[in-house]
């Protein structure tokens, strides 16, 4: 440990595999600006265990974030949890007047998000949000071409995911996903990264028409080895459309729907302006494991480019490919890039290149967003957020 690192307590770190080993990780154990100086996680034993795992001998191990919270050797507390359990982790931290990184959703509804964001500001800690598709490469480049005025003044944009959550088919791992009061969803994660990338890139909309649907209110719990071990009832919708207007006029309509495409094809964006289309795409389907091509935050689209065309009626032109920085391997899983690049700007690294530090104000824009979306549903009105 170096005196300028900054020292983290992870909550979440589990020694049998969690999202906080696939993407935290690999960047906490070699970036010079921060360093693991303890653990949180259900049980003082299971914390042990990982920092066994792991190999971080030196950590404290805690059973509770009040515990972690009055850590004299923790400045940030990394919340790597289900949402469910954010509430209860996030607010002793800031309580304790640490500075708090937590994953997206920040909360499992818009209530507690306004809770959390006023006690954050309160005590005066930062924060930051794991919204890492705004840390893409391939979404830092759209941003790109939009400010430029490459692409003239945006008339249109389309986005289409799936978001393997909320199908037919669960599994043990995923089956918090189906209630819907618990906040993590295919409305809130899937579409949530996906529409707070659109709106990093083209900006926010002043008013939004939605439709959801819960097609499959009983599905299908697979055991181990992917077969039918009985049903499960599932509130959450598997399927979300909206429309609405940007601030700057562009019409925007989006739909994402639950499990995977049936042609491979699970993520589809093209923004459209009076001088030229740009095309996102990302059908790449990990093996073996779960598509994740509607999750944009967990894999990189491809990026292509088409100049207008002056007479409408010619032939359709190509589309010529765009060239971004590569964002490490994603089909061997590893998932460390957007998380390490959203570390990095928290650290002020990056900030030159366009990385950002996506704040807890932030993820309550989008909390509100989700919010107008359910309401838009319910009523069948139209709903603004801002």
């Amino acid at each position: 440990m170096t005196q300028s690192q900054k020292r983290i307590g992870l909550v979440g770190l589990s020694a049998s595999g969690s999202w906080a080993s696939r993407s935290h990780l690999a960047y906490l154990r070699t970036t010079p600006y921060y360093t693991i100086t303890a653990l949180q996680n259900s049980s003082k034993a299971s914390a042990e265990a990982a920092a066994k795992e792991y190999s971080l001998p030196s950590v404290s191990t805690h059973a509770d974030t009040s515990s972690l919270a009055a850590d004299p050797n923790v400045d940030i507390v990394a919340v790597s949890v289900n949402v469910q359990g954010h509430y209860d982790v996030i607010k002793p931290a800031l309580s304790a007047g640490k500075d708090v990184f937590a994953e997206w959703p920040l909360a499992r509804n818009v209530a507690e998000a306004v809770e959390l964001t006023a006690l954050a500001k309160e005590k005066g800690v930062r924060t930051l949000v794991g919204l890492q598709a705004r840390q893409s490469p391939t979404v830092l480049k759209a941003r790109e071409f939009v400010k430029s005025g490459k692409l003239g003044k945006i008339l249109s944009s389309t986005m289409h995911g799936y978001g393997v959550i909320c199908s037919p088919v669960t599994t043990k791992d995923f089956e918090y996903t189906n209630a819907i009061e618990n906040g993590a969803n295919l409305v809130t994660i899937p579409m949530g990264h996906a529409t707070d990338a659109l709106c990093f890139v083209l900006g926010e909309f002043t008013g939004l028409s939605a439709t959801i649907a819960n097609h499959f209110p009983e599905i299908v719990m697979l055991d181990k080895e992917f077969k039918p071990a009985g049903t499960v009832k599932k509130t959450a919708h598997d399927y979300v459309a909206f429309t609405g207007t940007l601030v700057d006029g562009g019409v925007v309509d989006v739909t994402y729907s639950g499990g995977t495409s049936h042609y491979g094809k699970d993520f589809f964006w093209e923004i459209n302006g009076t001088d030229g289309s740009l095309v996102m795409e990302n059908a790449k389907i990990q093996t073996p494991g779960p598509a994740t091509g509607g999750h944009i935050q967990m894999s990189q689209p491809t990026l292509k480019f088409v100049p207008k065309k002056e007479n409408p009626f010619a032939p359709a032109v190509a589309l010529e490919d765009v060239e971004v920085e590569k964002a490490g391997e994603w089909d061997q899983g590893d998932m460390s890039f957007g998380v390490g690049k959203a570390w990095d700007a928290f650290a002020g690294v990056g900030l030159d290149k366009g990385y950002t530090v996506t704040t807890f104000e932030d993820a309550l824009v989008r909390h509100k967003m989700i919010e107008a979306i359910y309401r838009s549903a319910e009523k069948g009105t139209r709903e603004s957020y801002l």
